[in-house]
């Protein structure tokens, strides 16, 4: 039971990033905090075991050294990187592959979504909406937060930690 009540708490808060993405092209440090400090609470609730949490801790790590690299040559924002990161410590190793090829294809399905947003005649359509008008004012920034939730959500069917939690 506890455990269902915080996996939909990790999910509303990965939400929360993706709406904060959207709205604001930023995603709050306190957010990829929740999500770590939240880990131990569900890890220990679904009965992970040290050696189990060892792999977890560490794909974290090395998905923040990727996160790093990929901020530092300008592909991603510094709270995306954060976020990945955050998010891959719930993935472990049955669900690390599955998180970033979904967290890739849907940042392929969000580039492409923006590009065809800002073809002239949609683009001009979208400024007569304020929501859609402030995206479109972006110009070329996605909000690839989108991207690493959605990846999480979907993903996190195949993690260790959710197959736990759903047994408990």
């Amino acid at each position: 039971m506890i455990e269902t009540a915080l996996f939909m708490l990790v999910g509303a808060i990965m939400i929360a990033a993706a709406a904060y993405d959207v709205l604001t092209l930023t995603i709050p440090n306190w957010i990829s905090l929740v999500l770590i400090v939240l880990f131990p609470f569900l890890a220990s609730a679904a009965g992970l075991g040290w050696h189990e949490l060892g792999w977890h801790v560490a794909i974290a790590v090395i998905a923040l050294a990727a996160g790093i690299a990929a901020f530092a040559v300008g592909a991603v924002g510094g709270g995306d990187a954060k976020l990945f990161a955050a998010v891959a410590l719930y993935m472990g190793p049955l669900g690390i592959a599955p998180y970033v090829m979904t967290v890739a294809l849907a940042g392929g399905v969000l580039a492409a979504l923006f590009l065809v947003l800002h073809q002239p005649g949609i683009e001009e359509w979208m400024r007569r909406v304020p929501m859609l008008a402030t995206i479109a004012s972006r110009g070329a920034a996605i909000p690839y937060g989108v991207a690493i939730v959605v990846g999480g959500l979907i993903a996190s069917t195949s993690s260790h930690l959710f197959t736990l939690a759903s047994v408990a």
